[in-house]
């Protein structure tokens, strides 16, 4: 494992001993019905000297972002999803994700994720990742972003805000190093959280494809969501109608990262709850598959 290698994003990863690959992954999620697992499988860059970057960054011309409007809201105040990722056979890592109304704004809602992994993944890579984001609970517009990262003998954390009258996203990374602040022109920014749950609340008919602006630890992310086709399957939950989702990579600030990703698949359920019951994505060597095991402390949830 190279404890030295590029680590900015929000991350769900899974490597034997040895191995320079990584999953880029868990990058947009949701709590809501919760978790809109968005990522891509990455290999992990190689070291390189840093090289200036324009200060505050734009996204390319040829790039464009729509706008959206919040749909029908499928989330409730103290929503909790539990989450379990395994990889070939082994059970690697869990994450639980959490919404509730910010108890001093209640014009607000605040979404906190965990995820680690577990004894037997970290013997080689060992994680332990929490985010915390706000944003307004009508139109969920990102107000702000806290993230902490301890991996290994690593440990960073973010702070990203949210200035859409100046139409700015600054990022803070500090560690030990110092810190480091990178700036963003967005016009339509999102953060991963939120980010995931607009996307939830659109009409998510088959043949659609929804694209969103998306920061995440010093990164830039624009993600789209192309809504292939709806099926039956079972999941430790019940068996579902679900949606099944392909997230893309259209661009990111790291494009070492954008030319390496690989491919990822999200199930969503075609119900008024829309929750995140599956996703797959690639990894070095077979897949990780991460499943909904826990709904607001129930795991069972009756077959739709």
């Amino acid at each position: 494992m190279d404890r030295n290698a590029s680590n900015d994003g929000a991350e769900w990863r899974v490597a034997p001993a040895g191995a320079h690959k990584r999953g880029l992954a868990l990058i947009a999620l949701v709590c809501a019905a919760a978790l809109l697992a968005t990522a891509a499988s990455a290999a992990r860059p190689a070291r390189r000297h840093p090289t200036p970057v324009p200060t505050p960054q734009a996204l390319p011309a040829d790039i464009k972002v729509p706008q959206y409007e919040a749909g029908a809201m499928p989330f409730h105040d103290g929503e909790k999803l539990v989450y379990q990722a395994s990889w070939i056979g082994i059970l690697a890592a869990r994450a639980r994700f959490t919404l509730h109304r910010d108890k001093h704004d209640p014009s607000m809602w605040t979404a906190e994720a965990w995820v680690e992994t577990t004894a037997v993944v970290d013997v080689l890579f060992r994680m332990r990742d929490y985010m915390r984001e706000s944003f307004a609970a009508d139109s969920l517009e990102t107000n702000e972003i806290y993230q902490r990262q301890s991996e290994n003998r690593r440990f960073d954390e973010y702070t990203i805000s949210f200035d859409r009258e100046k139409d700015l996203v600054v990022s803070k990374k500090k560690n030990h190093k110092g810190v480091l602040t990178r700036e963003f022109i967005a016009s339509n920014p999102w953060g991963p959280i939120s980010g995931a749950m607009m996307a939830l609340t659109q009409a998510l008919t088959p043949g659609s494809d929804y694209r969103y602006d998306v920061f995440s630890g010093t990164n830039r992310y624009v993600f789209s969501f192309k809504v292939d086709d709806r099926e039956r399957i079972r999941t430790p939950m019940g068996v579902f109608d679900a949606l099944k989702i392909t997230p893309g990579v259209v661009y990111l600030s790291n494009g070492k990262l954008r030319s390496e990703a690989s491919e990822t698949t999200i199930w969503v359920s075609a119900d008024k709850r829309r929750l995140p019951l599956r996703m797959e994505a690639s990894a070095f060597i077979g897949t990780v598959t991460a499943d909904l095991v826990e709904v607001d402390g129930s795991d069972s949830i009756a077959s739709r």
